[in-house]
């Protein structure tokens, strides 16, 4: 028999889409999902970031082909002026990438090139905070920078739906300060899941716990916080469901990035309000055999970044988006004896969207003054982060990214 405390438990551990925050007090109801009302509008406007887990190699992303160091570095795995998707004489893209190259040509995805940090950390944890937290130092950070940008775009803490994460489980990089975070991996996270072994109570199952969680007064009780906060999860996840269900997908997705692509344009073309998505996926951490792993998951990436971008022309918001990708380092050089490449620097970094400046954007990473075996960054990364919030989303970077991060001319 499952008692309360073990139904509780479940229930709550089921949910999925309720990633709590220290401080979170939302009020249930909140989130709206009728989209801002007019198209130029930067209230509108929508951040989609992908997230490439395990080490992008970006030399074979963003090639520089026509860099002797390169060619020698790489006898198995470098690419040559006749492999590449050309960009300029000395620079092309993966030759898996034809979508994005195209959307290249067509002005809409800038190329941010060797991006990092000083002092770069090539452990995947170590490296993957920094990049989430926006924060160079040892410290404890208690926020991530897309959870700071959330809590500006939503300064009273009462829309746990302005930021959306389609990962579990949820990066560090969605805490927020003053809500919760909704976050899911797949369709069923949308919904409330009760104990398997009850299958045949799911229904009472929900509804007693949606009574549990039912709105209350205003308390400073720790429990009636958490009660109300469960509330706006499940509120702001009943309309996720509806906006899923009411959007189409149009395109062909691959598997990889495209699944979760597809489903934030069902969303955006439902009508969800949600400003900020945070998509991850895996797979690059290519230490041996990467030339067949990694062209697929570079094909997988353009095709699904063009889907999604096919999809929201067809529904009238694709001028409304930004999507931005990053890795949490890039590979070392030269090529290792398994026919892969290890964990190293900095890496190219894409912003794709009608709104942006397409292009190259800063210098390519020099290869004849490496440093440690590894190229030396010429961006850091916060530059892109305020880039994006100051310039696409209206936003005064500097709580969020820190102070003096030139801005880079990604924007039309």
């Amino acid at each position: 028999m499952l008692d309360r405390r073990g139904f509780l438990g479940t229930s709550i551990a089921g949910l999925g889409v309720l990633g709590l925050a220290s401080r979170a007090r939302a009020q249930e109801g909140s989130a709206s999902s009728t989209p801002p009302a007019s198209s130029g509008d930067p209230s509108r406007r929508i951040l989609v970031v992908v997230q490439l887990s395990g080490g992008n190699d970006g030399l074979n992303t963003v090639v520089p082909y026509a860099d002797d160091a390169y060619q020698k570095a790489r006898p198995k795995l470098a690419y040559g002026a006749k492999d590449v998707l050309r960009i300029d004489d000395g620079t092309g893209l993966h030759p898996s990438m034809k979508a994005l190259h195209a959307r290249y040509g067509l002005g809409q995805v800038a190329i941010v090139q060797a991006v990092g940090y000083a002092r770069p950390n090539r452990s995947h944890f170590r490296s993957m905070a920094i990049w989430h937290s926006a924060d160079t130092e040892d410290g404890a950070p208690r926020t991530g920078w897309f959870g700071r940008t959330a809590d500006a775009l939503d300064a009273q803490g009462a829309d746990p739906a302005i930021a959306v994460s389609l990962a579990s489980p949820t990066p560090f990089a969605l805490q927020r300060a003053s809500a919760p975070v909704l976050s899911f991996d797949n369709e069923e996270g949308f919904t409330l899941q009760p104990d398997k072994r009850f299958t045949q109570g799911k229904k009472a199952q929900v509804e007693a716990f949606r009574k549990l969680c039912a709105p209350v007064a205003e308390s400073a009780t720790y429990a009636d916080r958490v009660r109300a906060t469960a509330a706006s999860g499940i509120g702001s996840a009943d309309k996720l469901l509806d906006c899923l269900h009411a959007g189409k997908n149009r395109s062909n997705y691959p598997r990889g990035a495209g699944t979760k692509l597809a489903q934030v344009a069902r969303l955006i073309d439902g009508g969800q309000a949600t400003r900020l998505y945070y998509v991850t996926t895996g797979g690059y951490d290519t230490h041996a055999r990467q030339k067949d792993a990694h062209a697929g998951l570079l094909a997988s990436l353009s095709d699904g970044i063009e889907a999604f971008f096919d999809d929201l022309e067809a529904s009238g918001r694709a001028q409304d988006v930004v999507l931005v990708t990053f890795s949490e380092f890039g590979r070392r050089l030269a090529e290792n004896g398994s026919q892969g490449t290890d964990h190293g620097t900095c890496g190219p970094m894409f912003v794709v969207g009608p709104g942006v400046k397409g292009g190259l954007v800063g210098e390519a990473p020099d290869l004849a003054a490496l440093v440690d075996q590894d190229p030396v960054a010429r961006i850091d990364f916060r530059s892109v982060y305020a880039s994006v919030v100051q310039s696409w989303l209206g936003l005064d970077a500097t709580p969020i990214t820190g102070a003096g991060r030139p801005l880079l001319p990604l924007f039309a």
